[in-house]
């Protein structure tokens, strides 16, 4: 839940940044191309457009870039959906050790005491439990404990 939510977080401002990326490198492309704002720009395209004259080269290639960018986009919030941000924590921490950890194997880990049974058949395992079901009959023996209540009740009767 909570790295999910931590997921969610990273991708939310992962995501703003790319988009106001994409926003700024749009506004400086219009504005080092035609040293005005692109609010300007814009509107000169639509009275342009508007007046019946035809878009060319350069207007084309802007205003292609522009539409363009909405996808490119939406593929940049995808990839940053689907990248491990905790891979932001780990590269710099490597990088700060100097490459200690990178070709780390764990140490072999001894089990003791570890019992490792052969697979049994169900016929196998079913008579397994009717030898412990009949031995314990064998011990609960329910006429000597009956017998020996008898003894105790005639035993207490007597004094």
């Amino acid at each position: 839940m909570i790295k999910s939510f931590f997921h969610y977080i990273c991708v939310l401002i992962a995501g703003a940044l790319w988009a106001s990326f994409l926003v700024g490198a749009v506004y400086l492309i219009i504005l080092s191309i035609y040293h005005v704002t692109p609010q300007t720009f814009f509107h000169g395209l639509a009275r342009f457009w508007n007046q019946g004259n035809v878009l060319r080269g350069r207007d084309l290639i802007v205003l292609a870039m522009v539409i363009l960018s909405l996808p490119l986009c939406f593929y940049g919030w995808y990839k940053l959906y689907h990248f491990k941000y905790i891979k932001l924590l780990t590269v710099p921490l490597n990088k700060i050790l100097n490459g200690k950890y990178d070709n780390y194997v764990a140490p072999d880990v001894n089990i003791k005491n570890l019992k490792i049974e052969e697979k049994k058949t169900l016929d196998q395992f079913i008579q397994e439990r009717l030898d412990i079901e009949k031995k314990k009959r064998n011990t609960d023996n329910n006429a000597d404990f009956r017998r020996e209540i008898i003894e105790k009740i005639q035993g207490t009767e007597n004094l």
